[in-house]
């Protein structure tokens, strides 16, 4: 089972989301991304998609949604950004490798928008002085 990790600047006050940098999500008919919570993936899927539903039909409906910051308005929002984040392959398991989203700010339109993971270990984006850094918080999911 993963760790989890909070994710933060050394220096000043700039957090993200606790957890492993995103979440998988399942699309429900009506087109809402849905967040499957660890350690139930398997089982908010089947409750959204049916009991046996093909390989094919999870591809196509699953996700991962990554957390993100614009680094023009530090706005931070989750984008499905799919196989940039592929190196942690334990989030695709259900085969939610597909890009959904544009990397685009939803707030300043900013194309110039990282994610958490991509951000750790690499100057705070917000004060300049610290490191993003991603310390376990001991929590096996």
């Amino acid at each position: 089972m993963p760790m989890t990790f909070k994710y933060r600047c050394t220096q000043c006050d700039l957090r993200f989301p606790t957890g492993w940098g995103g979440y998988l999500y399942v699309i429900n008919d009506a087109g809402e991304r849905l967040s499957c919570s660890h350690p139930q993936e398997g089982r908010k899927i089947e409750e959204v998609l049916g009991r046996g539903a093909s390989r094919q039909l999870v591809r196509t409906r699953t996700g991962f949604n990554s957390h993100c910051i614009c680094l023009d308005c530090m706005s931070q929002f989750d984008l499905d950004i799919g196989d940039a984040e592929k190196g942690e392959s334990w989030r695709y398991f259900y085969g939610a490798t597909t890009r959904r989203d544009e990397r685009k700010c939803p707030d300043c339109k900013s194309t110039h928008v990282k994610t958490v993971i991509e951000l750790v270990g690499e100057p705070c984006p917000k004060c300049k002085l610290g490191q993003i850094e991603a310390k376990s918080t001991g929590v096996l999911c």
